[in-house]
């Protein structure tokens, strides 16, 4: 035999053709799907910061110039309207007072505003902050004094409008070509604010410095910014550079030309207030996000080349990992095959030294190792076949094996055990019994108890029904009940397959059905006295009490796991209802797929009562009614365990916050106690007994000390909840330093003196709502809170809804109920 039959040579090609077709795989894959997802996540990153970049252009800038209009129409110190109808004529000392308004806006907002002009249309006269009183005369006289906000708020339909940006010199040298200026902006308003320009008796313009804008996108879009530029409902553009707006430039340097097209491409030109997008050109892909509050766009440009230079890196980086990762690939490939080489040239050594056999150089070692195995496997199968003559051993296994859906095939002694046992049958149901709850509580009894029950399971067979049982656990049994006609009598069969068998053909269609559902409703009822006998019989002639239930009818033993999955959906629900032997129905199938949560108020009821130390009564009221809930709400049986591990886990805070310590010392392990527990009574019983235990040593640890100075501070807190309820008053109405009375409430209620007052003001607000006769206004100002809106917070914040949800809540739960 040649040498490259042996294990080592074939190991070696093995692993290095993995290697390179892996490496040559992803490779292509990386090439074909980086290059697209690349350009993608740079355009979708590019369109954020876009995004972020116009709203903090829009609330800095164009926001901020309204809200400063707005302010100065609603200023009431100084009334806008002194400049109208020519009283400042009789009045004159009126229109400093304007003008100084103006001047202190002009000046508090100096980095934005140039300055502040008031326009009376009727009489021609303007009010600036920057030139003063000009009349209509001086205006005519002096052109160069603007006047575009003017004429485009006479002709306007609207309030209001942003003129496109102007060059003002700053001298009278500066109108010479390259001369200093600067770019201003200019946005009026009509007064009164709801008038149009045409209609209105003042206009009100703000003049805003285009270096302003500059200013913020400078900050936000470093990087697009010399390619980035504004554009309003106008046409006007801002460019985004300095240099392009001093050079009188439209767009960026980049493609000043393919401007116009851009623009005027449909997706660039939607109305303010679109969704904002790209679009791809020739050499650019153009960005556009329109300001959410003012009617202009934000543009920018990033050129083609941007991403070929990107994409080109990542290739190279790629091709630089790829090559990496061959070198490694190829060194582990010989690392490897040495390392699995060496167990199999002993193993070979081993095969030829109890064969006999001499070593031999080019020798087929795969050859030698399937003899070797065929061999073994001969005898394995012998011998497994000697040690489970018995069978049950295999039998169970085998049955949990079906049960539990392995997908690990079985072996051909646990498939002869199965056709033997459901040979025939094609009516199978699950039944699984648990017995978690013995009168006499011997755990140790458990096992016996549940082969004792098994015994009484099989004593119901007969010639027509096979039951096979399988311990799951200590406390759990299945039992399969295979029938070979749906329907026998006195045991269960079909009636859950979810489809009806078909009519025999005989008979009109009605009468198959009406026969069919009789028939579905025998069987329900047979295998409701079936299971409710081994209940009765398990707790008379075995002492042990019994739960158990059923899943779905199956037609074959490869489909058990769904009827099992069923049984125990429903076996769920033993904890909460312990008094039921026979858990059936489709309504427990139905609360395990519910969503539904219990109400926040009945969840916190338990917590704040305990933590403003109400009567043990009304505690064990909030208890059963949420245990209530519990056993005939549509609450899953997960969301049930979780909502009593919590209210532990929120009683066991409250004992540590306090620092309780229990007569017996130490502190219990109120988790472990609860998972100890057998049922939902023994909760409850075992719940209460702890709080009763609690509030009586409370009580008596500390109601010499602080009881009397305690209670008159709650007495004063409940008579004024609407008045001054701070520290230092209540700690002066009872007499006592701020902080005794702070270290009182924590040390009896086991909480601060804020989070008491807090929880009194939101029960009385809670209690309030709940009549629905007052507003949310007067509950607030009743409770002792100035403004609905922090009120609203707090009650928010106590009971996970706002008062108007919690009265509808409250209005749902009586009306279901």
């Amino acid at each position: 035999m040649k040498t490259y039959h042996s294990v080592l040579a074939r190991l070696a090609v093995s692993y290095i053709a993995i290697v390179l077709v892996i490496v040559l795989s992803l490779c292509s894959v990386f090439y074909l799907y980086d290059s697209g997802r690349d350009r993608e996540q740079l355009n979708a990153r590019s369109r954020m910061t876009l995004e972020n970049a116009a709203r903090t252009l829009d609330a800095e800038v164009f926001e901020r110039v309204e809200r400063i209009a707005l302010g100065l129409a609603l200023d009431k110190t100084t009334d806008l309207r002194q400049l109208r109808g020519g009283s400042w004529q009789t009045y004159p000392s009126r229109l400093i007072g304007l003008q100084e308004l103006l001047q202190a806006e002009v000046s508090g907002n100096a980095e934005l505003i140039e300055a502040i002009h008031l326009y009376e249309p009727a009489s021609g006269a303007t009010l600036s902050s920057l030139y003063g009183l000009v009349d209509a005369a001086s205006r005519a006289a002096n052109p160069s004094l603007p006047s575009d906000w003017i004429d485009g708020m006479l002709g306007t339909p609207g309030s209001s409008l942003w003129t496109p940006p102007r060059f003002v010199p700053k001298d009278a040298f500066s109108r010479i070509p390259g001369g200093s200026g600067q770019r201003l902006l200019t946005y009026a308003h009509a007064y009164p604010f709801q008038s149009t320009g045409a209609d209105s008796q003042l206009i009100l313009a703000i003049d805003v410095k285009e270096d302003a804008i500059q200013a913020v996108l400078r900050n936000m879009l470093p990087v697009q910014y010399e390619e980035t530029w504004l554009r309003g409902a106008s046409g006007a553009i801002v460019p985004g550079t300095a240099e392009a707006a001093a050079g009188g430039a439209t767009a960026p340097a980049a493609d000043a030309s393919a401007l116009p097209a851009l623009i005027a491409n449909a997706d660039l030109a939607a109305a303010p207030g679109a969704a904002g997008g790209w679009i791809e050109s020739d050499s650019h892909t153009v960005f556009r996000e329109p300001l959410p509050t003012a009617d202009w766009t934000l543009y920018s440009a990033t050129p083609h080349s941007f991403y070929r230079e990107r994409s080109a890196a990542v290739l190279k980086l790629m091709l630089g990992i790829c090559a990496l990762a061959i070198v490694i690939g190829l060194v582990l490939s010989g690392v490897m095959t040495r390392l699995i080489y060496s167990p199999l040239k002993r193993l070979v050594g081993k095969i030829r030294h109890l064969a006999g056999q001499p070593a031999a150089a080019g020798a087929n070692e795969y050859g030698l190792i399937d003899t070797a195995l065929e061999h073994l496997s001969g005898r394995v199968v012998s011998l497994e076949e000697t040690l489970h003559a018995a069978g049950p051993l295999v039998q169970r296994d085998a049955l949990l094996k079906l049960l539990r859906g392995d997908s690990a095939g079985p072996s051909p002694k646990e498939t002869r055990l199965l056709g033997d046992g459901f040979g025939g049958y094609t009516h199978l149901r699950c039944v699984v019994l648990d017995i978690g709850s013995r009168p006499a509580g011997d755990s140790a009894a458990r096992p016996a108890a549940l082969r004792e029950l098994a015994k009484l399971l099989e004593e119901r067979q007969t010639a027509q029904r096979r039951i096979v049982t399988a311990e799951l656990s200590d406390r759990r049994l299945a039992a399969i009940v295979a029938d070979r006609e749906s329907g026998s009598a006195g045991g269960p069969a079909g009636g859950m397959k979810g489809t009806a068998s078909g009519a025999n053909g005989h008979g009109s269609a009605a009468a198959t059905e009406a026969a069919g559902e009789a028939g579905l409703r025998r069987e329900e009822d047979a295998l409701q006295a079936f299971a409710q006998r081994l209940a009765d019989d398990g707790l008379r002639r075995l002492d042990v009490r019994v739960q158990l239930a059923w899943g779905c009818e199956v037609d074959r033993p490869d489909r058990l796991p769904l009827s099992l999955g069923e049984a125990e959906s429903r076996l769920k629900y033993a904890y909460f209802l312990p008094g039921t032997a026979v858990l059936s129905g489709a309504g427990l199938l139905e609360r395990e797929l519910s969503t539904e949560e219990i109400p926040q108020p009945m969840l916190s009821r338990f917590r704040d009562k305990l933590a403003a130390r109400q009567p043990f009564e009304q505690i064990a009221a909030a208890v059963d009614d949420l245990l209530e809930a519990m056993r005939t709400g549509p609450y899953s049986a997960d969301y049930c365990h979780f909502v009593l591990a919590n209210l532990v886990f929120v009683y066991s805070d409250h004992l540590k916050s306090i620092r309780y310590n229990p007569p017996s010392g130490g502190r219990p392990d109120l988790h472990r106690q609860y998972v100890g527990l057998g049922h939902i009574d023994d909760f409850r019983r075992w719940l209460l007994h702890s709080v009763s235990a609690f509030l009586a040593n409370t009580e008596k640890r500390h109601g010499e000390r602080a009881t009397d100075t305690l209670e008159a501070a709650k007495r004063h807190i409940e008579r004024d909840l609407s008045g001054d309820l701070s520290l230092e008053a209540v700690s002066s109405s009872v007499f006592i330093s701020a902080k005794y009375l702070s270290r009182l409430f924590k040390e009896e209620l086991g909480v601060t003196y804020t989070e008491y007052v807090t929880a009194r003001r939101m029960e009385t607000a809670k209690n309030l709502v709940e009549l629905g006769s007052l507003t949310i206004e007067q509950v607030a100002a009743a409770v002792g809170y100035g403004t609905p809106a922090y009120f609203i917070k707090k009650f928010k914040e106590a009971y996970g809804c706002t008062p108007g949800n919690y009265l509808r809540e409250q209005a749902k739960q009586a009306h279901s109920s």
